[in-house]
């Protein structure tokens, strides 16, 4: 068993709902971009590496993260967080341990909040772990479906639920720790045959516990894992932070 930690940022995003030719990465909190603050976050999590997936404007995300100590990889098309993460295999599929997955677009995640979490899922030796959290209102966000022993069974998109799974609390954060040996070849498996047409990350959740359990961990603060989709939700976190 190897408890080696990569982590892997996606940023390739447009962020097209920020109504702005800037990534959304690269939009300000507090004075600080968002990426800057999950680089951060890494950073304190001492990994063995940092792989970050740009892909929009990938020049000046690559240009304004220079100074820290990164990999990157390139996602021209934006086909969905499975294929952005695909983008990855050259640099780690032959790496050993387990790669964390953050989004360069949720700046409050904290190391302290990861920390216990990545050490449960490396000392239990899991295949696979998604971070979740229970919120009042889960519009937007994928829906953490569980079976009767409250096992996790998958994850459902928002757009592809129906009227029960819409009204379900536990929400899909987006931050993932995979066992690197597990991830690669089952993320050439995923099919787009869903209403967003994308290849969904959360879809190998699915294949990988076909053969063996995987697992949801409840972050305990919510706040932690927002993220920012709009101008609106970005001024919304930047009164909550201050």
């Amino acid at each position: 068993m190897s408890n080696k930690l990569h982590i892997g940022i996606l940023a390739a995003g447009k962020g097209s709902r920020m109504e702005s030719t800037l990534p959304k990465v690269l939009h300000k909190l507090n004075g600080k971009s968002l990426i800057d603050y999950v680089l951060e976050t890494a950073s304190e999590l001492n990994p063995e590496s940092t792989t970050l997936v740009v892909g929009f404007e990938k020049d000046l995300v690559k240009s304004h993260t220079q100074n820290y100590k990164v990999n990157y990889v390139s996602q021209d098309n934006q086909l969905g967080t499975g294929h952005a993460v695909l983008q990855m295999q050259s640099i780690l599929e032959n790496q050993h341990g387990h790669l964390l997955i953050l989004s360069g677009d949720v700046p409050n995640i904290s190391s302290n909040s990861l920390l216990p979490i990545i050490s449960h899922h490396i000392k239990n030796n899991r295949c696979a772990t998604v971070v979740t959290a229970v919120v009042s209102d889960s519009t937007g966000y994928g829906r953490i479906v569980r079976n009767i022993n409250g096992e996790l069974l998958k994850i459902v998109e928002e757009k592809d639920c129906n009227d029960e799974q819409r009204g379900i609390k536990e929400i899909n954060s987006g931050i993932f720790i995979f066992k690197i040996s597990e991830l690669f070849p089952e993320l050439k498996n995923i099919k787009s045959n869903n209403a967003q047409s994308e290849y969904y990350l959360t879809d190998v959740m699915e294949l990988i516990g076909k053969k063996m359990p995987v697992h949801a961990s409840i972050i305990e603060d919510s706040s932690e894992v927002l993220g920012i989709n709009t101008i609106n939700q970005l001024s919304d976190l930047e009164n909550n932070n201050s």
